[in-house]
């Protein structure tokens, strides 16, 4: 990923030990390295799904889903936020159950994941955003994590990614004809041959915030945005309002190519031309003010050398059209009841 203190900078991190990006919500949501952290004690809790001995309750699916609740909870039709509401909750709860599925799977087949293979990924995130042990702990904190919190993440997200591979892994498999027929797809693309270099002021949602504290640092985005726009210094105003990391640099995020950022960050910086300033952007970190440094297009590249990456992209694209058929499998198998 590797512009700085995004949620898709971590993803992509965790994704380079297997060889392909972690499989993303499109399944199930095993890319989530930065929800929320664990249920604080509440007085009433329910049970809202049994996947064969477990059960799932309301307290882990409001945790996982806090951060997109908060935002349906600033929509202004009463009936439109219902609907949104119970729509999340469904598909956060069909995500909850697949993972209790992909847990109980690899529980059977006695896979685990060592301590040395979190922390290698850790090293892996480091290194590829050039960050010390006080700048990683520094992104964490925004999330309302500590490093024990994103270890534990960590290792049940290895774990679900061992197990799926170890499932359905034989079944992915990609021709060379299938590559040269990608890459020629790839080269009509619109934009596929852009590469840009961004900056941004970045400002954190905590975990826990409320829709009033929510609304609030999304007008301090706002004003950031318009004071910007009215000529002040980018760089000036990310090293004093940015909280990520890079905010003494002026917020660079650097050059990158489309697939490699956080996906709400690539869609606002590549429609944005050379010197724009865009956003508010909301991403699982919290708002940015973005600004587009330098886009230029790129030649392709020959087929050789994008080879590599070609075979990862479709191999996922393959692995995640096989995972959904798998999760239904283990589905019909279980005994699954929903209680929402």
């Amino acid at each position: 990923m590797m512009p700085t203190a995004l949620r898709g900078v971590i993803v992509a991190a965790l994704a380079a030990t297997m060889g392909a990006p972690l499989l993303g919500g499109a399944a199930f949501g095993l890319v989530t390295v930065a929800a929320a952290p664990a249920a604080q004690a509440r007085v009433i809790d329910r049970v809202v799904a049994v996947v064969n001995d477990e059960v799932v309750t309301l307290s882990e699916l409001e945790d996982l889903l806090a951060p997109v609740i908060r935002q349906i909870e600033a929509l202004d039709d009463p009936v439109l936020r219902e609907q949104q509401r119970q729509k999340q909750m469904r598909r956060g709860l069909d995500d909850l159950i697949g993972q209790k599925l992909v847990a109980q799977e690899g529980i059977r087949r006695r896979i685990s994941i060592r301590g040395d293979e979190v922390g290698a990924h850790l090293e892996r995130v480091k290194s590829r955003q050039g960050w010390d042990d006080d700048k990683l702990r520094l992104y964490l904190a925004a999330q309302g994590l500590n490093l024990a919190d994103f270890r534990a993440q960590v290792r049940e997200q290895l774990l679900r990614q061992k197990v799926i591979r170890s499932a359905i892994g034989s079944r992915i498999g990609v021709s060379e004809t299938e590559l040269r027929d990608y890459y020629r797809s790839r080269l009509t693309q619109a934009n596929a041959d852009y590469e840009v270099e961004a900056a941004h002021i970045a400002l954190p949602v905590p975990t826990n915030a409320t829709a009033t504290e929510e609304a609030a640092i999304r007008q301090q985005a706002t004003e950031l945005l318009a004071r910007a726009r009215g000529g002040e210094d980018f760089a000036a105003l990310a090293r004093q309002y940015s909280r990520a990391p890079g905010a003494e640099e002026g917020g660079v995020l650097g050059s990158f190519r489309r697939g490699v950022i956080d996906p709400d960050i690539e869609a606002a910086v590549f429609a944005l031309e050379t010197g724009a300033i865009g956003g508010p952007t909301r991403t699982s970190y919290g708002y940015h003010v973005i600004k587009c440094l330098e886009k230029r297009k790129l030649p392709p590249a020959p087929f050789e050398e994008s080879k590599g990456a070609l075979e990862r992209e479709l191999t996922d694209k393959k692995l995640q059209e096989e995972l959904g058929k798998w999760i239904e499998e283990l589905k019909r198998k279980a005994f699954v009841e929903v209680r929402l």
